[in-house]
């Protein structure tokens, strides 16, 4: 008896010492403790005959205790065979809850058998109930997970697979038809075209871009707060993009001077490095912390270069299980394990971990504006691109302004044989048993068995969509989506030289940001002159009706606020004023048709879940900030990506 004993020590106790010990690790050791020592007091003869029976209900009762406490003891087990990136993720506890009652179950079988009957069979079949449970216990996480992976996914799985007809289409029909063109649907046709299809994009503005737009008073041009893109760096998003479409990144962007103001401290960030010098010197007791701060992100942003592959873009769950197949997907974890733990963390819980002090965890957040979320609402994985790659790796310029950019992707179209059609606003997406087959623009049709909706998706689904067309719960859904918030914009072109300053300016202390344009782009101002934006965030609601006497008053009022604040910190700027313009929310509504001229679609917290990228109508898909991955320059043009991939099968080009 004592063999079993010293066995029982030789695999708990490193157990213990690791504190990885589990409930059947101790249940364990504590009865063949008790069988070892049992003979010394007269009473080993108890567990003779019985053994089969006290072992099997031992096991049953720890068994059944793990699983009513909601410790499954077999995923104890697990835990040490794979990484730690594994732990927390709720298919991998759903797994071994599952086996874990199966064990269950064949430990209550084992027990019964040796307390019903006696001799051989209880011996014979509960061994062949233990094989069964082996077996099953080896084959049912891949198949378990595949299960639990496939029933999260969403219904819409349709495929249209669309061969490129160019030379066969009749004048008014498509091979695709885009509807609206900001950033995301028009890198979803620039592909597309490239790739043969035929490309409508139908633009109710007088010009391309959407919110990646610009405009000129008096020889000062302005962009409409597109003014730090990220994804620009090797490897990079944007970059890999640009680089398909035969575009050079140098002619259209610019690497950004910033400049952070923090409790009176003025933080210069000429290159991404000095941005992790400058917290040292802030922050010299978080000094450690800071290194394996950005250490971290570094491999993180490393190991997303790698999840990018090979199609140049991150990809929700469901993509990834249908392109590369569910192993791919169930090696998630493993292969991208920094991604993985930021995925499933605040924020705030990201900061907590590495950090002690308030002031850094406030510093690290300076660029939070861009998420428009706090940092307690916000995922660590959204942080990851939307801030910390900027910090890490730097953010870039439109140079001639946001509008260039987006003409160039215009010219992309146009110059493949796609057309761009400006000032023609799309009345309907037209459906017909569960599947589109055009559009109509006025008394016009336009024929295509694809649509990309390049617009908010309330947009689409309330206004452009017969409602019968759709689910109630699925219209229910899409109305209680929350908005994102939304700014409000100063445009100031001034008779002063301000290529001393940085070309962005965020004001942690009172909540503004400024854009000086023609730092990053002197073409953007007359010689010796500035253009400059001041942005802060604001809400639709807070603004009457456009063209009343009471909104140009807000109007003016909030200017005039913002100008004397800036002014401080720009002492030229108050007496050099030659233009001055402003734009609100309600500005924003009216030339893009965002609902609450919101800036980023939907709320980005982790509160809402956004549309995906393919509607329940066939054939209807979504590429802007209304799906996956959310707002941003960056995060459009993967969802315009994504949408282009799906519809020619994920084809590698």
């Amino acid at each position: 008896m004592f063999f079993p004993f010293i066995a029982s020590l030789i695999i708990t106790i490193p157990q213990v010492l690791k504190k990885r010990c589990n409930l059947l690790d101790l249940a364990t050791l504590a009865y063949f403790t008790l069988v070892a020592v049992a003979p010394f007091f007269g009473k080993g003869g108890f567990f003779l005959g019985r053994g089969g029976f006290i072992s099997y209900a031992l096991l049953f009762s720890v068994s059944l205790t793990s699983l009513l406490i909601k410790k499954p003891f077999t995923l104890e087990i697990a835990k040490r065979a794979y990484p730690e990136s594994y732990w927390k993720d709720e298919i991998f506890i759903m797994v071994n809850v599952v086996i874990t009652t199966v064990w269950t179950g064949i430990f209550l079988i084992n027990t019964l058998l040796f307390l019903i009957f006696s001799g051989i069979y209880p011996v014979i079949f509960s061994n062949l109930f233990v094989a069964a449970g082996i077996i099953f216990s080896m084959i049912f996480p891949k198949k378990g997970s595949a299960y639990f992976v496939s029933k999260k996914f969403r219904k819409e799985e349709w495929d249209v697979r669309l061969k490129s007809s160019r030379s066969k289409r009749l004048q008014n029909e498509y091979d695709v038809i885009i509807v609206g063109s900001g950033i995301g649907g028009l890198s979803c046709g620039a592909l597309l075209s490239k790739w043969g299809y035929k490309v409508l994009v139908l633009e109710q503005h007088y010009q391309a871009g959407g919110y990646c737009s610009s405009f000129s008073r008096k020889g000062f041009t302005f962009n409409c707060g597109v003014e730090n893109v990220s994804g620009l760096w090797e490897g990079g998003t944007v970059s890999t993009f640009l680089e398909k479409l035969g575009l050079n990144e140098d002619a259209l962007f610019v690497k950004n001077r910033m400049r952070y103001l923090f409790k009176g401290n003025a933080v210069d960030v000429m290159e991404p490095s000095d941005f992790v010098s400058n917290l040292l010197k802030l922050f010299p007791e978080e000094a450690d912390s800071i290194k394996k701060f950005f250490s971290m992100i570094e491999k993180a942003l490393e190991e997303s270069i790698k999840e990018k592959e090979p199609f140049g873009v991150p990809l929700p769950p469901e993509i990834i299980s249908k392109v590369f197949g569910i192993d791919r997907l169930l090696s998630y974890p493993g292969d991208f394990p920094t991604l993985y733990e930021l995925g499933g963390k605040t924020l705030s819980e990201l900061l907590d971990e590495y950090f002690k002090g308030d002031d850094i965890k406030s510093f690290l957040c300076a660029l939070i504006g861009y998420l428009g979320t706090s940092p307690e609402k916000t995922s660590a994985r959204s942080a990851l691109a939307a801030m910390f790659s900027y910090y890490a790796k730097g953010g870039y310029f439109p140079k001639g302004g946001a509008q260039r950019f987006a003409n160039s992707l215009k010219e992309v179209i146009e110059a493949n044989g796609g057309r761009v059609l400006l000032r023609r606003r799309v009345d309907k997406i037209l459906v017909k048993a569960g599947k589109v087959y055009g559009v109509k623009v006025g008394s016009e049709f336009l024929k295509s068995s694809v649509v990309v909706a390049n617009a908010n998706a309330k947009t689409v689904f309330l206004d452009l969509i017969d409602k019968k067309e759709l689910d109630k719960d699925f219209l229910e859904y899409i109305k209680g989506l929350k908005m994102s918030p939304s700014v409000f914009m100063v445009f100031l072109g001034v008779n002063a030289d301000l290529s001393s300053y940085p070309t962005l300016i965020e004001n942690l202390d009172e909540g503004y940001g400024v854009v000086i344009n023609s730092n990053a782009d002197p073409s953007l101002a007359p010689l010796g002159n500035a253009s400059l934006s001041i942005i802060t965030g604001a809400n639709y609601y807070d603004f009457p009706e456009r063209g009343t006497e009471e909104y140009n008053k807000k109007k003016k009022e909030l200017s005039d606020v913002l100008i004397e604040k800036v002014s401080k910190i720009i002492p030229e700027l108050e007496e050099n004023i030659v233009v001055k313009d402003a734009a609100t929310p309600r500005t924003f509504k009216a030339y893009t048709s965002m609902p609450e001229g919101a800036i980023y679609s939907f709320d980005q917290s982790i509160d809402t879940k956004r549309p995906y990228f393919k509607s329940p109508i066939e054939g209807l898909y979504l590429a802007s900030a209304s799906t996956f991955p959310g707002g941003g320059i960056e995060a459009v043009i993967i969802s315009g990506i994504i949408c282009a991939n799906d519809i020619c099968g994920w084809e590698r080009r």
